[in-house]
């Protein structure tokens, strides 16, 4: 009896703390310009972070918003996509990719937004 409780309690513990790892497995990732000209070497940079991360399997679903093939393109350029962890990828390593691609700073009149979001949709 003793053993099923604290297997009921184990059940319990692990069920709430599950949602809150799930919550921060992927990060969207906006960047363009406030109407001047775009900081390319900022664009540059999250880019190659982000392929850096698809490269090492720290991220396994990269999704492109914008620009797409069909959708209006914005006239200074930029980019809005959204990177979910991989299944075997540890939070560690995710919460890594998360702080490289926050360590970014473009220049003035180059927005650059990271978000984290439950999963890419």
């Amino acid at each position: 009896m003793l053993k099923f409780t604290c297997l009921m309690i184990v059940g319990a513990v692990l069920s709430i703390t599950a949602p809150a790892v799930a919550e921060s497995r992927a990060v969207n990732i906006s960047i363009g310009s406030i109407g001047g000209s775009l900081d390319n070497a900022a664009l540059k940079t999250v880019r190659q972070v982000i392929g850096f991360g698809v490269g090492t399997g720290t991220v396994d679903k990269f999704i492109v918003y914008s620009p797409r093939v069909g959708s209006p393109i914005p006239i200074e350029g930029g980019l809005s996509a959204c990177a979910e962890a991989g299944f075997g990828t540890s939070n560690t390593r995710f919460n890594a990719f998360i702080q490289e691609l926050r360590s970014i700073n473009p220049k003035p009149g180059t927005f650059y937004n990271v978000e984290l979001t439950a999963s890419c949709k």
